[in-house]
């Protein structure tokens, strides 16, 4: 049986009385000195959530109510009514400080998960969804950029030119038509050497990374790793884990004309995103795996990268070169390939 004592309120005078309350069936009896005794209806009954050691109070028809102290009898019957379930939950956990603390540390970690696994995975759904035209229009604008602020017409020989075009387009025979595979060259300026994969399938190439390069296959180590980061779509994959949750969420939910509004201005955000250590990883191994099944080895690509490295090639954002020790460990990476 519930019975607990508690001050009633007739909701008409600021009068209060002292009271027993007590469950009978499905209907609260209450009874006090000066007061004839009260018969109300559980279903007409409703309880205020718990708030630490706030004194609770029982909301009866008409404006009266019952407060009361008795904590654990009020439990009991809100639990019996199956009120207030959430803040019950709430008020646990204000309770006790040691639910408190193992809750923040949940959600570091569910925060922690979230950021680094979460967003990828959603991030790469995202990419996925983005049609061509997007990507296209993107891509442009990105050009537009990067010719604006870092690149120049190129210098480079139309025979040298159409050599190397040869060889970009014997390495994406066969990719298929989902995106338009294309290779530009441009003089690098301020960046020097350096190659650029646009979400598009456009390879930027500058002409002091052909000059450096010893062999045609250091060259296509590079354009393998750049076409690697088209065909995985690891550029809108960064700029997606980069540039917020209206992205993401627009991307998944089909709100093409939300992306199409703001690819003006994803060039920034595209040209200063670096890809993470696991894509260039990717792009490397699939470089890697090209080279020695040609019989070459992984050693050209690692040269080049060294090479560019030692000269200083370097450039914030989507630059071939990011550290020297992110290079080492590429190196490194790629010489594990051959063992």
């Amino acid at each position: 049986m519930i019975e607990f004592r508690g001050n009633y309120f007739d909701g008409q005078t600021s009068r209060s009385y002292t009271v027993t309350v007590k469950l009978a069936g499905q209907s609260l009896s209450i009874r006090g000195e000066g007061l004839k005794d009260i018969v109300v209806p559980l279903v007409d009954c409703e309880i205020t959530p718990a708030l630490g050691q706030t004194t609770r109070s029982i909301l009866l028809p008409g404006g009266a109510r019952c407060d009361t102290d008795e904590f654990k009898s009020v439990a009991v019957l809100e639990r019996l009514l199956g009120l207030n379930p959430g803040m019950r939950i709430v008020n646990l956990l204000e309770s006790h400080w040691q639910l408190v603390a193992v809750c923040f540390v949940g959600l570091i970690l569910c925060t922690w998960l979230f950021i680094s696994h979460g967003i990828p995975v959603i991030a790469k759904k995202a990419a996925a969804a983005i049609p061509p035209k997007v990507t296209e229009k993107i891509s442009l604008h990105t050009l537009e950029f990067l010719d604006k602020n870092y690149l120049a017409p190129t210098k480079l020989s139309e025979n040298r030119a159409r050599e190397l075009e040869e060889t970009f387009q014997m390495l994406v025979a066969g990719k298929g038509k989902e995106f338009d595979f294309r290779l530009e060259f441009r003089e690098g300026k301020i960046i020097g050497a350096n190659a650029f994969a646009l979400p598009s399938g456009l390879i930027l190439m500058t002409d002091e990374l052909v000059d450096m390069s010893e062999s045609d296959a250091e060259l296509i180590g590079i354009l393998y790793h750049e076409i690697t980061h088209v065909e995985k779509r690891h550029g809108m994959r960064s700029v997606f884990q980069n540039a917020g949750v209206f992205l993401l969420v627009s991307a998944l939910a089909g709100d093409i004309a939300s992306i199409t509004s703001v690819a003006s201005t994803l060039p920034t955000v595209l040209a200063q995103t670096g890809y993470s250590r696991n894509f260039e990883r990717e792009a490397d191994e699939a470089a890697g795996l090209y080279m020695m099944d040609k019989g070459w080895g992984t050693k050209p690509l690692q040269d080049i990268l060294l090479r560019l490295t030692k000269r200083g090639a370097n450039i914030t954002g989507m630059s071939l070169i990011s550290t020297h020790p992110e290079t080492d460990e590429r190196v490194h990476n790629l010489k594990l390939l051959e063992d």
